[in-house]
């Protein structure tokens, strides 16, 4: 009776430990990404004087479409945020490897797919590398916000695969 009792015990904290997994994992990757969006508020006010009257195009609305094209965009902006190396992104890009590498993980856990999204930087990006930096950090500051807003879309590795694909 007694180590029956102790089997149900068990069983019952790892189902609980089991659940509670994904949503740590969320808040973890909610905190990391806030700390980024706080350093590059951060950075733009000590590194960036740019006029507010200087408009830089229109918005880019780059969509979250799952935990794969989350991983995919993020990776894309580190990759243009390394060229030039600039000392004070430096902290944003470890963070933002950090956050990748927990990204890489949940995707690997639910069996997602990474592709290689590393492409070539364009010439026209290491000319203009102040202007380059600035607008790749504003894009990643509105994508990470955007990111902490819709949580829920790291349950999937995309929306289309929704029903195959639903973490509980």
């Amino acid at each position: 009776m007694q180590s029956s009792l102790i089997f149900c015990f068990l069983i019952t904290a790892l189902v609980a430990v089991s659940i509670s997994r994904p949503t740590a994992t969320e808040e973890r990757i909610r905190i990391m990404a806030r700390t980024i969006i706080t350093r590059i508020k951060k950075i733009k006010d000590e590194h960036f004087q740019m006029s507010p009257e200087i408009d830089f195009g229109t918005d880019i609305d780059t969509p979250i479409d799952g935990l794969t094209s989350v991983f995919v965009h993020l990776s894309y902006l580190q990759l243009r945020l390394r060229v030039p190396p600039a000392l004070h992104l430096q902290q944003v890009q470890v963070d933002l490897e950090t956050l990748l590498r927990t990204l890489e993980g949940l995707a690997i856990s639910q069996g997602c797919p990474l592709p290689n999204p590393e492409t070539p930087v364009h010439k026209d990006e290491a000319a203009f590398p102040v202007t380059s930096n600035y607008l790749y950090l504003l894009e990643l500051q509105r994508y990470l916000e955007k990111l902490c807003l819709n949580m829920d879309k790291l349950k999937w590795c995309k929306d289309t695969d929704v029903a195959g694909t639903f973490i509980f």
